[in-house]
């Protein structure tokens, strides 16, 4: 993944499901710092495994909310260090 600023692009694997081109949403989490969450567009060719997407950062996150949004976890009585550790 490629970041500017507040803009990134990055071209993923994409299975190939029909023969259209598929737009959709989609959203990306940093799990190292500065810790964003990001919204994006996909754009996947038709009879092409891989897609581009271009999307944009928010505001920086603590680092537990961060991986927590990341993991989509609910929030646990452990601290962030002894997950870590597991």
């Amino acid at each position: 993944m490629k970041s500017a600023g507040k803009l990134y692009v990055d071209i993923i694997n994409y299975p190939i499901y029909k023969n259209k081109l598929i737009v959709e949403k989609g959203w990306s989490n940093e799990t190292e710092e500065p810790y964003r969450h990001g919204t994006c567009l996909v754009v996947k060719p038709p009879l092409v495994e891989k897609a581009f997407v271009v999307g944009v950062w928010g505001k920086p996150q603590t680092e537990d909310d961060a991986l927590s949004q990341a993991i989509m976890a609910k929030p646990l009585d452990v601290s962030t260090e002894e997950i870590m550790e597991w």
